[in-house]
């Protein structure tokens, strides 16, 4: 069950880890774009954070609290990205004060829309993407919810060794891309290292 408390914990760990984890974002990145991807990531989550005690029972207007800080604090195309697929989360959530397991995959299933969408990408392009949907099917058969991010997170990086990245900057740069990782798919199975409790 998701509440205002659990969003609240899983943002302040996430906050810590995208500090923890900052330099090591932003090589990722350096690798095949801007190399801003830990500025991104930590500036958006550094204004969640200092937004948290606008946070209320309704679910979806806390998600809207987070697609504004995105807006306010990432000019990136991975920012934007964040925060429509927020801004879409809540939406759906409207009026909820606790999220079931449906919801929470509907979370899941709404960000992965959005990204395709508004990202003008296809499964298989070697993006986010590629890990949400992991993360998707997970949750179709499990409620373990750590162990279902940190699980799909790892399986999409290993399942894509080797193959090109085919949108973004990065696909000036060839067949270089098939050694590296996807920046954001990185960077996620780093965040989903955090422990929900």
């Amino acid at each position: 069950m998701l509440n205002k408390i659990k969003l609240i914990n899983i943002f302040q760990k996430l906050l810590d880890e995208a500090k923890n984890s900052y330099d090591e974002f932003n090589s990722v990145d350096g690798k095949i774009g801007d190399g801003d991807l830990g500025v991104t990531i930590l500036h958006g989550l550094e204004e969640v954070n200092n937004n948290i005690g606008k946070f209320s029972d309704d679910m979806g207007a806390n998600f809207m609290l987070c697609s504004q800080a995105f807006v306010k604090k990432s000019g990136s195309s991975f920012g934007t990205l964040i925060a429509f697929s927020f801004m879409n989360i809540s939406k759906n959530l409207k009026g909820k004060s606790e999220c079931n397991h449906e919801d929470i995959l509907s979370i899941f299933e709404i960000s992965l829309k959005t990204i395709l969408e508004r990202g003008k990408t296809n499964l298989g392009d070697k993006t986010i993407a590629d890990s949400l949907d992991l993360i998707i099917k997970k949750l179709k058969d499990t409620q373990n919810y750590s162990e279902a991010f940190k699980s799909a997170t790892k399986q999409a990086l290993d399942d894509f060794k080797g193959k090109k990245i085919k949108i973004g900057r990065a696909r000036m740069f060839e067949d270089k891309t098939k050694d590296l990782d996807d920046p954001g798919m990185f960077a996620l199975n780093k965040l989903s290292s955090i422990k929900i409790e």
